[in-house]
């Protein structure tokens, strides 16, 4: 245990100084006239923030949380074992990833998160993942209190609820001009191009509530006229074969581009 935790650790030191050494101010990451949320951007909570606020270190406990969460819901998904609230089944996912950590895009959630303003950022890239995807969610309580885990499973089956109003239509081709119930959230977790995730969390007072701010970045976003997934048999696309421990998404050495 001590070894794991050692080289853990170690890689961890690695993978954050390798996104600190990133150029996040690179034109090239985002569309034209757009600033990266990462150029320039919060190393430690800003000034709106105030009094009493911290950042919630997503060790290595919340970071398993997270990711196995997910891949149980995209898991359940891929296996065609999931139906909206009109009773229509979504179909089987022929090669869903399964999701993994990702330091990078942690960190860049987290120049998100320091701001503490609930509001997506108009870019996120990386130099590998040049359409990275957004989930935000925030929970304002007074007189309660909320462990961590508590509130990262509540924010991530929040954004998993919106298959009540999704459709297969919807998740064979993502609409372009959409004016209906959010659905948003829900194909960006079960996107089966998307196979790297990183989030942050920070917790600060607005008057007499604690406000929790949840940011989570993903390797793809949702593509427009594209899929969210491509149907077929589960697993039928994965060269690398079927997760042991989530059955209906990819083993995790199944090379995935992150890319439309």
């Amino acid at each position: 245990m001590k070894v794991t935790t050692l080289v853990f650790s170690i890689a961890a030191i690695l993978a954050i100084s390798e996104t600190q050494a990133a150029n996040y101010c690179d034109p090239s990451l985002c569309s034209r006239g757009v600033s990266h949320i990462a150029c320039n951007g919060l190393t430690t909570l800003g000034s709106t923030c105030g009094a009493g606020s911290f950042e919630v270190g997503m060790d290595n406990s919340y970071q398993q949380l997270i990711v196995d969460l997910h891949n149980k819901l995209r898991s359940k998904v891929a296996m065609g074992q999931q139906s909206n609230g009109a009773s229509q089944r979504f179909k089987q996912a022929a090669r869903m990833a399964t999701l993994q950590w990702d330091p990078e895009l942690a960190y860049i959630a987290a120049t998100n998160a320091r701001r503490c303003v609930y509001g997506h950022d108009r870019c996120r890239n990386t130099a590998t993942m040049k359409y990275a995807g957004q989930n935000i969610a925030i929970k304002s309580y007074y007189g309660m209190k909320f462990s961590n885990e508590q509130l990262l499973t509540e924010f991530i089956n929040s954004w998993f609820s919106e298959y009540e109003v999704t459709t297969p239509q919807q998740i064979a081709s993502y609409p372009a001009s959409y004016r209906g119930p959010a659905i948003g959230h829900f194909t960006q977790i079960v996107s089966d191009r998307t196979s790297r995730i990183g989030c942050a969390m920070v917790s600060y007072k607005r008057g007499s509530f604690i406000n929790k701010l949840f940011v989570c970045n993903y390797g793809l976003t949702n593509i427009v006229n594209q899929p969210v997934y491509v149907a077929g048999n589960v697993c039928s696309g994965c060269r690398s074969g079927c997760n042991a421990k989530y059955p209906g998404l990819c083993n995790t050495a199944e090379i995935v581009r992150n890319n439309p």
